[in-house]
């Protein structure tokens, strides 16, 4: 956390030396060093009020406020020694506490500073890569493995977590998003099988927030509605070494890439730590009694992950066609949609989840058409064609049994369905040579009609400067509100006779539409 005025001071000093940073250097031998990075300015702002209590006992709201003033600077070197090639990849995050934030903090009343969730220095990736013969390519180290073929969700993205504390899901580049691992990575050519074969193997030495999904759950500003300012930890911590979820455990995996009738496929398997945490309720425990915590234990179990996928370009539709599906047997889900504890007078304190935990065979599986519209580029004036990208997100719960009461957020009392279907959907349009580029973007849950919509706007200036806006519109048609409760603001759910039970994931970003601007300067 800094001041407006140190603030201003690092992007200065950070702006003055670029011109000394970015470069490249050839040696005799022919090795090579290349320093490339940017800085790079991000703010966003409420378009709606929250309704979340503060800790005077007046509305959060926050509409028109800024709720993020985010600067950070990121270094890449890369050096080629001709056996080997060595790359380093630093990030300086710094954030300032607006007034918002500020507000958000003073409520928590755990003692934590959620600032502390957001912001700080990290050599986010080190690794160095080398070839053993023609046919075996290496790379050891911190480094992000990227599989799959989705957008917005993730089938077979699994090796990693995500830190959705500070961005949620909306940041354009997810490799801002993922947690870089420390793995061997290894890269087998098999000409005579027309594919490669690539071996990951994690040996555990990460740190334990290093993996899995970083959630907001300590009050934040992209905590579920409503419980911005509400510290879930103390109750409900992390338990990075329970017999079943083991971080220090090695993981290992899979993928086989390889083509057949003009298409490109790959088979893949992990057995790592399910991203998404479980509550192991101290109320009904099926993974043993937890440790710490007086609700419970938030782990992540191990799991086995099997996965195909596909794409190719079908000449019919002129488009291009993206398959996906991922089997994980034995999945663990948390049930309990109306779990509650009395807490004196009358009153319940409704924790739905907390009932136990349920292991269900779970399929995931994506359909995705990438079309380049020919003709439309001379309706709009675009210098190239349009391009539209839909898709289509299946999770099915393949035993599915409606009695096992699976809730489908934490926290959250709406039940699990047997398919949870997304729609998502890009259009995106290119300018005066790809210097103007407007698009659109949007997911519907088609269960419910909970839906975002992402219009967004780049710009490039020259080399260097890169400008990015959007608006994050969400449209929750069921999320949980709060109301007066004994002369104070309360959450509904805590003190209603009935728990809440038709919030959806959607439904939880209800009233965080945002207008978001982030300006670049890349060397």
């Amino acid at each position: 956390m800094v001041n407006k005025a140190r603030l201003a001071g690092f992007a200065a000093v950070v702006v003055a030396g670029t011109a000394h940073a970015g470069f490249s250097f050839n040696a005799p031998g022919g090795q090579t060093l290349l320093v490339t990075g940017y800085l790079r300015e991000h703010m966003a702002v409420n378009l709606q009020d929250h309704p979340e209590v503060q800790a005077n006992g007046q509305r959060l709201d926050g509409k028109g406020e800024i709720s993020m003033l985010r600067s950070t600077f990121r270094v890449e070197a890369k050096a080629d020694a001709k056996f080997a090639q060595f790359v380093g990849v630093y990030r300086f995050d710094r954030e300032h506490e607006t007034g918002y934030l500020d507000d958000i903090n003073d409520t928590l009343g755990s003692g934590h500073n959620w600032m502390d969730d957001i912001e700080g220095d990290q050599m986010r990736e080190w690794y160095t890569t080398f070839r053993v013969g023609n046919r075996v390519r290496a790379t050891l180290g911190k480094q992000q493995v990227v599989w799959g073929e989705t957008d917005f969700f993730r089938a077979m993205d699994i090796i990693h977590g995500y830190d959705l504390r500070w961005r949620s899901f909306l940041e354009t580049e997810n490799e801002e998003l993922r947690k870089p691992l420390v793995l061997a990575n290894v890269e087998i050519d098999i000409p005579e099988l027309n594919g490669s074969l690539q071996l990951i193997y994690r040996p555990g030495w990460d740190k334990a927030k290093e993996l899995g999904n970083s959630i907001d759950i300590r009050g934040g500003r992209w905590a579920g509605q409503p419980t911005k300012g509400i510290d879930f930890i103390p109750l409900l911590p992390y338990n990075d070494d329970h017999s079943r979820a083991d971080t220090d455990e090695a993981n290992y995996g899979f993928r086989w890439s390889s083509e057949a009738l003009g298409w490109g496929y790959t088979l893949n398997y992990w057995r790592g730590l399910n991203l998404d945490p479980v509550a192991n309720s101290s109320f009904a425990p099926p993974y043993g009694s937890p440790s710490t915590g007086f609700l419970g234990e938030l782990i992540f179990p191990k799991v086995d992950t099997y996965g195909v996928t596909a794409s190719g370009y079908v000449e019919a539709i002129d488009s291009v066609i993206r398959l996906e599906t991922a089997f994980t047997p034995d999945k663990p889900y948390n049930v309990g949609s109306d779990f509650g504890l009395p807490v004196g007078g009358g009153a319940t304190l409704w924790v739905p989840g907390l009932g136990g935990i349920v292991e269900k065979n779970t399929l995931v599986s994506m359909i995705g058409i990438d079309k380049q519209l020919k003709g439309l580029n001379e309706v709009l004036g675009t210098n190239q064609f349009p391009l539209l990208s839909l898709q289509v997100f299946d999770t099915w719960l393949t035993n599915f049994k409606e009695s096992d009461d699976i809730v489908e957020v934490l926290g959250y009392g709406a039940p699990r369905r047997e398919h949870t279907t997304y729609v998502t959907a890009l259009f995106a349009l290119d300018y005066k040579h790809s210097t103007v580029k407007p698009s659109v973007a949007g997911v519907v849950d088609t269960g419910n009609g909970d839906f975002v919509l992402i219009p967004a706007l780049d710009l490039v200036f020259g080399d260097h400067w890169r400008i990015h806006t959007d608006l994050d519109l969400f449209f929750a048609r069921h999320q949980k509100n709060v109301r007066n409760f004994g002369g104070f603001l309360a959450p509904e759910d805590t003190f209603s006779a009935s728990a809440e039970d038709n919030t959806h994931l959607l439904g939880t970003f209800a009233n965080n539409s945002q207008f978001n601007l982030r300006v670049t300067y890349q060397f």
